[in-house]
């Protein structure tokens, strides 16, 4: 959900999407009060710090992992302020002990991308960049990157998975309404409708990422809807409630899942046939192209606050299917559980 998040908007609810393993390089509840001595403004290093929460989540393990090796890259210091949960008070927390710190620059990955765009403000007076993964409306961060939810090429070869003849579709997701999920979610679904129109679609399942809720929900859409043919799922944990669910009814290989984002399970149900096809994300990437961006800013020695916009460094999805995962090239796109 991820992640767009990664998977996440909204109130403490949305921000309860999750699914597996720890974080890298965590520093929740770090206290540090001051730039280091060698800071950018004195010529030496800089201090990216990084706020984000799910913890458990595979996407957000792994993004984090990628911010961090960029920055060891590029030779900067790297703090990460995050939590295990997506409690709107602990992205908040997190945030003030980031901001306390005083980096050089900050990256934001808050659910509700409008959480923090007052403080957006005043950190960019202050010649802070911040790097966002979905934008505040009105734009108050320097750039946003994350997932490209505009160039979909891989849709063509998703339309050619879609099975022919009259049946229904469902669609499990968290919650109704999550933009960065549905800038995902509705162009597959549409590809699929478009593929095959005689597919008539069901009322969408919400799930708020329960994975036994999911599970009970396909197990009885199975049984309720004999004529079942493809299933979306919107996210890691509706993935893998799906599987689970399909394996269960004896029907792994006769319905269709399309699943979103790639963490372990989704992969594993994936090799197995269980999951006909995911469609990933790489915040591998993501994290990288973060550091990068806001390094790239500060490098350039440009004095006074720093200017707002929403464009955005969009890292490409890609379909992940049996034949293809375990291809060395498709290695960013699947999730980790740490780095």
């Amino acid at each position: 959900m991820r992640r767009i998040m990664n998977r996440s908007i909204t109130s403490a609810s949305v921000l309860s999407l999750a699914l597996l393993a720890g974080a890298c390089g965590h520093a929740a509840g770090d206290t540090s009060t001051s730039k280091s001595a060698d800071s950018a403004g004195s010529g030496g290093k800089l201090t990216v710090a990084s706020v984000y929460g799910l913890t458990t989540d595979p996407f957000w393990t792994t993004l984090g992992c990628g911010a961090k090796t960029e920055a060891a890259k590029l030779g900067v210091t790297y703090k990460e302020y995050t939590s295990a949960n997506g409690d709107a008070s602990s992205y908040s927390q997190n945030f003030s002990s980031a901001q306390v710190s005083k980096p050089d620059a900050m990256l934001v990955n808050a659910s509700n991308p409008n959480q923090f765009t007052s403080q957006y403000k005043t950190l960019m007076k202050q010649g802070v960049p911040v790097a966002t993964i979905n934008s505040a409306k009105p734009a108050t961060q320097y750039k946003v990157v994350g997932t490209d939810t505009e160039n979909l090429d891989f849709l063509t070869e998703l339309s050619d998975l879609v099975p022919d003849g009259s049946g229904t579709m469902a669609i499990v997701n968290g919650i109704p309404g999550l933009e960065p999920v549905d800038s995902r979610l509705n162009p597959v679904v549409s590809a699929i409708k478009k593929a095959n129109p005689d597919l008539k679609a069901l009322s969408p399942q919400y799930t708020n990422w329960d994975v036994t809720k999911a599970t009970s929900a396909v197990s009885s859409l199975l049984i309720a809807h004999p004529d079942l043919k493809v299933i979306v799922a919107a996210d890691g944990p509706d993935g893998q409630a799906t599987a689970a669910a399909v394996k269960q009814a004896g029907k792994a290989g006769k319905v269709t899942v399309i699943a979103l984002d790639a963490t372990p399970t989704e992969v594993d149900a994936l090799k197995a046939g269980t999951i006909t096809a995911l469609v990933a994300q790489s915040p591998r990437q993501i994290g990288e192209q973060q550091v990068k961006t806001v390094v790239d800013y500060l490098r350039q020695g440009k004095d006074g606050a720093v200017p707002a916009s929403s464009d955005k460094v969009g890292v490409p999805q890609k379909l992940l299917t049996k034949k293809n995962v375990s291809d060395a090239a498709n290695a960013d796109w699947i999730y980790k559980t740490g780095c």
